[in-house]
């Protein structure tokens, strides 16, 4: 009874002293020492079941299974990263999902821009996510992805089945996140809340209607202000923290004078945390909207016993899909056959090895960015959980343009010549962040247990 108690309520390793890092770091110092995928995968398959018998002093087998599979598959991520192997047995550390491509604003900028001709500029269809297909994407990827991020340009809530789709996600041990404008009028906070939800990014640019308006055309600050406090309500009603909700404020020269009312307003209505966020610049869309300068800040306006976010891994409070997380712990990785690189840049794309983006038609791309009719960046089509667009044959050819010799001239750029068939030899962002990076992996295992995925453990994971 004693040990059952200390396990729901401690960290393992408070009591036991028993960390993942002399395993994780060994494991790590071996991949280090070979490029060659086949051995990599060796080591990985024998280190596998030593490390679910470590985690499986503290927690059940299903999260015993999941957990292993996330941090072998972030370590074999890791070494083909660096090896800057072209086709991956590593899946994507992290999701990223559009629940609807659809939205009832027109911000400038955005692919759903009200500007006139600005619809041109991108070829995003309409469409709502079906349950079956992204079911049938954590099927194939779930059991090994740390985290999924609900939006990329649609609203998610458009979708009335997203809090079901977050569920579904939990059920791998995920932790789930979205973004929205909350400007919605069909809006259930109680299922939200229920989901098992994680983090919710709140998009408000202002405090009154006039200057809100100027950036998030056709949103209804009253109404978003609304859909807060039901959020709010509806957490202390179930006697939930989560989601922990993030007022997230684009700084522009319209609306900087709203800064400070707009951070007095957070914290009447129950909102976590303020963050203060550099823009896009859009004015090739609307020149009037101009980013202020204002340096980016977050204020934390809550806290949340770290305990109590580690009930919301899924270990207790979500059942797992352990059917699942069952058949992936069974099953040995695949083995990619063709010849690898010998030869390495010292940059490549952070996208092509970390994440996965896909929008609610099954439209698979390398990055957040949007396809345009110059830019095709649709590098494949995801139907059903036999279907490996992580390695489409756009992805492996982009992968390869970072697999050759060094371009000292400008390291943010593909070490081979452009190509017109592959926008990302071009590609002028930065090409290091990623929805679910090394931030969100660190997240993920401290919120889990912060000792026995102590801090050495956890830069093991996130350095690369």
């Amino acid at each position: 009874m004693m040990q059952t108690l200390l396990d729901r309520v401690l960290p393992a390793s408070l009591y036991r002293s028993d960390t993942a890092h002399a395993a994780l770091r060994r494991l790590d110092a071996e991949l280090r020492g070979s490029n060659r995928c086949s051995d990599a995968i060796d080591r990985l398959q024998s280190a596998k079941d030593p490390l679910f018998r470590l985690l499986r002093h503290r927690f059940d087998e299903a999260s015993s299974q999941a957990l292993t599979l996330k941090a072998l598959n972030i370590l074999l991520a890791k070494t083909q990263f660096r090896a800057r192997h072209t086709h991956l047995a590593a899946n994507p550390v992290g999701l990223v999902v559009d629940p609807s491509n659809m939205c009832q604003l027109g911000c400038p900028g955005c692919v759903h821009s009200s500007s006139p001709g600005a619809s041109e500029r991108f070829v995003w269809p309409n469409g709502t996510l079906a349950e079956s297909r992204f079911r049938a994407l954590m099927e194939r990827y779930g059991p090994t992805a740390v985290a999924v991020y609900f939006c990329d340009y649609g609203e998610p809530l458009l979708n009335r089945n997203t809090p079901t789709l977050v569920r579904i996600a939990k059920s791998y041990r995920m932790q789930a996140m979205l973004s929205t404008s909350l400007s919605v009028r069909q809006f259930d906070a109680e299922a939200c809340v229920d989901s098992g939800l994680d983090f919710m990014v709140l998009s408000i640019d202002g405090v009154t209607q006039a200057v809100y308006e100027r950036f998030r055309r056709g949103g209804q600050l009253d109404l978003v202000f609304e859909n807060i406090r039901r959020l709010v309500d509806a957490r202390r009603r179930m006697g939930r923290v989560t989601p922990v909700l993030s007022w997230n404020l684009l700084a522009f020269q319209h609306n900087v004078h709203e800064i400070p009312e707009a951070l007095r307003m957070a914290r009447r209505l129950g909102v976590d945390q303020f963050r203060v966020v550099e823009p896009f610049d859009v004015s090739w869309d609307d020149p009037a909207i101009q980013p202020a300068e204002v340096k980016p800040r977050v204020v934390h306006l809550t806290w949340t016993p770290l305990r109590i976010l580690r009930g919301n891994q899924g270990e207790t409070a979500y059942t797992l899909d352990a059917e699942q997380i069952r058949r992936a712990f069974e099953q040995p990785w695949d083995r990619p056959t063709e010849q690898e690189a010998a030869a390495q840049s010292d940059h490549a794309c952070h996208w092509l090895y970390r994440n996965l983006v896909m929008d609610a038609t099954g439209r698979v791309m390398p990055c957040c960015a949007a396809p345009s009719p110059a830019n095709n960046l649709v590098f494949a089509q995801f139907d059903t959980a036999t279907d490996d667009p992580f390695n489409s044959p756009r992805h492996r050819q982009a992968r390869a343009l970072f697999a050759g010799p060094p371009d000292r001239g400008d390291m943010h750029r593909a070490a081979q010549p452009a190509s017109p068939d592959l926008p990302c030899a071009s590609c002028e962002w930065d090409q290091t962040k990623v929805n679910i990076g090394s931030r969100e992996i660190d997240r993920y295992f401290r919120q889990t247990d912060p000792i026995l995925f102590d801090k050495r453990t956890r830069q093991l994971l996130t350095s690369w």
